[in-house]
């Protein structure tokens, strides 16, 4: 993270300067471990910024970036189309990239390519998981061999393109789910048997480990996939908006504290120890409360990512007629886009240098 270590080292200087050497030493050690990607999109072109210098990419015209990951040193970054341009944009399709070699995701996937007749179409969770070398995507597809109106859909993830059904389904709405690959294993969250009651969806939210499915919740929206020290966990909502961690290896519950109200809170982030509670203009570590104040209104928080207590977020300008968005490292402005309908950062990843 060489362009960031000096504008970090001039203000660790001042707020740091009671702090012992040691502290100080240990500190801009581990600033300086770590590269930092930002995934997204400018002038409607995806790009990366590495370390604050930015990457177009080939072939990446009117798409926008929607996740980013290192894996073994490789660069990974999925993109979907623009649908408010118009034209053939109006119509879901999703790219990614390696070290910039593109690939069409629906020829990668070997499925047919997506039209006007949604029902016809792939759905995928909106990124990707990279774990030794291996992709994975997650999602849903019309089944080619259908029998009756029970099995005209496939839920299901591809490991380099090769499909696993996970199960088969009569249901294809707006497709919620999340996957992630601990000690081997693939897991996946989604939700199943939807259906409404008296003008209210219901449904069961499901768990696959592999391929064997157990039942997690009811009424939750899967997010996303924690990892730490203690295992793999799965972040949902509710309903009605309260946020949950469930440890998958040791089946239980993250305690959120007392202090802390759970429908504020959009995000939880694990960072070794410290667990990261994050709401609209502030976040908690552990039960400290951080308000985030700005001169200039940046106080909406975007993406959150905490590395060895370090903080990287995305914060959106709260003014009214605010259109852009910046780019900090503990708290320190990196990047800046200034209209977010013309570009945006949409992903954070933190890699070992």
């Amino acid at each position: 993270m060489k362009n960031l270590i000096l504008p970090f080292l001039l203000s660790l200087t001042f707020v740091f300067s009671c702090t012992n050497s040691d502290d100080n030493e240990t500190l801009e050690k581990n600033i300086q471990s770590y590269d930092v990607y930002v995934g997204g999109v400018d002038e409607f072109h995806a790009c990366y910024w590495k370390n604050n210098q930015k990457t177009l990419l080939s072939g990446g015209e009117n798409l926008q970036g929607t996740s980013i990951t290192v894996d073994q040193g490789n660069i990974y970054m999925l993109a979907n189309n623009i649908q408010k341009l118009g034209g053939n944009h109006v119509i879901p399709a999703w790219y990614f990239w390696k070290n910039g070699s593109r690939y069409n995701l629906a020829e990668y996937l070997n499925v047919a390519p997506n039209n006007m007749n949604e029902h016809d179409n792939l759905q995928i969770w909106n990124n990707m998981t990279v774990e030794n070398g291996n992709v994975y995507f997650f999602g849903v597809i019309k089944n080619p061999s259908t029998t009756s109106t029970s099995d005209q859909y496939q839920i299901c993830y591809w490991k380099n393109g090769v499909k696993t059904v996970l199960e088969n389904t009569d249901y294809y709405g707006s497709f919620t789910g999340c996957l992630s690959v601990y000690n081997n294993d693939v897991y996946a969250v989604t939700r199943r048997n939807i259906s409404p009651s008296g003008g209210i969806f219901n449904w069961e939210t499901v768990l696959y480990k592999n391929t064997v499915y157990a039942s997690l919740s009811n009424n939750t929206f899967p997010k996303y996939f924690l990892k730490d020290n203690s295992g793999i966990s799965i972040f949902t909502l509710s309903s009605n908006g309260t946020p949950s961690v469930k440890n998958i290896i040791n089946n239980t519950e993250l305690t959120i504290p007392a202090s802390i109200t759970p429908s504020e809170i959009k995000d939880i982030v694990l960072d070794n120890s410290d667990r990261y509670f994050i709401g609209s203009t502030f976040y908690y570590k552990n039960d400290v409360l951080n308000q985030i104040s700005d001169s200039n209104n940046f106080t909406s928080i975007g993406h959150f990512v905490s590395k060895d207590q370090n903080i990287y977020m995305t914060r959106y300008n709260t003014a009214v007629g605010g259109k852009a968005v910046k780019f900090y490292v503990n708290n320190t402005e990196m990047l800046s886009l200034p209209d977010v309908s013309r570009g945006c950062f949409n992903s954070i990843f933190v890699a070992p240098n």
